[in-house]
């Protein structure tokens, strides 16, 4: 009997811990977190108020840009046998996903940053299934 009021009582104070956590994290939710701390702002000429997403916040970390490499080709200079951007680390390769993450970073939504993908690099720098995907949705 005493077994089971203890295991109440225990249970009892998990239970007001986890809540006071939960408090406390609902109330720093609006809090910047050290990572969405961008050092200083990215700018991008083809970025203006009228086309930015409005979804993404101005200072929000690079969302997903790993995402954006995975579905572009290895096509830069120095690549070699590598599939795609994100397993490249040339030089170039380099210059190209910098490039990239500053269209990210500047609150683009995926669908801007494809366009600028194909309008800077073409349609031959996504993979064949980027491509198909991108020819999908372009109905």
């Amino acid at each position: 009997m005493q077994s089971a009021i203890l295991t109440n009582v225990l249970l009892s104070i998990v239970a007001v811990f986890l809540l006071v956590i939960i408090i406390q994290n609902s109330r720093n939710s609006n809090a910047p977190s050290s990572y969405a701390s961008v050092s200083k702002p990215v700018t991008n000429p083809h970025v203006t108020a009228t086309n930015r997403n409005p979804s993404v916040a101005p200072n929000s970390p690079m969302m997903a840009a790993s995402m954006y490499f995975q579905a572009m080709s290895a096509f830069p200079e120095g690549c070699g046998e590598k599939d795609v951007l994100a397993d490249c680390s040339s030089p170039a390769a380099q210059v190209v996903k910098e490039d990239i993450s500053a269209v990210v970073q500047s609150g683009q939504g995926p669908r801007q940053v494809f366009d600028y993908i194909i309008e800077r690099y073409g349609m031959g720098a996504l993979t064949a299934e980027a491509q198909r995907i991108r020819s999908m949705r372009a109905q």
